[in-house]
């Protein structure tokens, strides 16, 4: 190869390296999990009612503008999608859509229980939610371990080193004999 197509050949690269501008993240961006407010994650969920139980895997984008959870699996629809801001939620099932002034709401047509969407905004990354009273149990390293808000009881356990912070891998809640299991396989923090 010549000097002047080796000189040719790095200037397209740099060329071309400079057109991508993707922000990344290192392990030490946040030092508390309440820093970290933008997330994709991936994983799956159990419930469990009286009348019926059942899961599926989720894919969770949440961005400062809102959120958006998509369903698939056999939860009785195939897929579905919920995706919420401040103003307004809405589920899309394929078949229907309907519409709420909270996810929560919607989150019962899938489920059939009343999953506080906005609270779990918080004990995913293993914080209570600061809109309610809480009464927090903390295991040997320090990480909330349980967790007695809303009436539920929550416990949070396999915690994995996520952007500098030990988030919960899988979050477990009970309300009066109705359950969630919410298992997180991939976290992928956002700025």
């Amino acid at each position: 190869m010549s000097l002047r197509n080796a000189a040719a050949l790095l200037i397209i690269t740099l060329l071309l390296s400079a057109c991508q501008t993707r922000q990344v993240l290192d392990m030490d961006d946040f030092d508390r999990a309440e820093d970290l407010k933008h997330w994709d994650i991936s994983g799956r969920l159990g419930y469990r009612t009286a009348a019926d139980g059942g899961n599926a895997s989720l894919d969770w984008r949440q961005r400062q503008e809102g959120g958006r959870i998509h369903f698939s699996g056999p939860l009785g629809f195939g897929s579905a999608e919920l995706v919420w801001d401040d103003q307004l939620a809405t589920l899309d099932t394929g078949r229907e859509q309907m519409s709420a002034g909270s996810p929560a709401e919607l989150a019962w047509h899938l489920t059939g229980l009343l999953i506080p969407v906005d609270a779990l905004y918080y004990w995913v990354r293993g914080l209570p939610w600061p809109w309610a009273a809480a009464e927090p149990g903390f295991d040997e390293a320090g990480r909330m371990a349980t967790l007695e808000q809303l009436g539920w009881s929550l416990r949070f356990d396999r915690h994995q080193e996520v952007a500098g912070l030990a988030l919960p891998h899988r979050v477990r809640a009970n309300l009066n004999g109705d359950s969630f299991t919410l298992i997180i396989q991939r976290w992928t923090p956002k700025p």
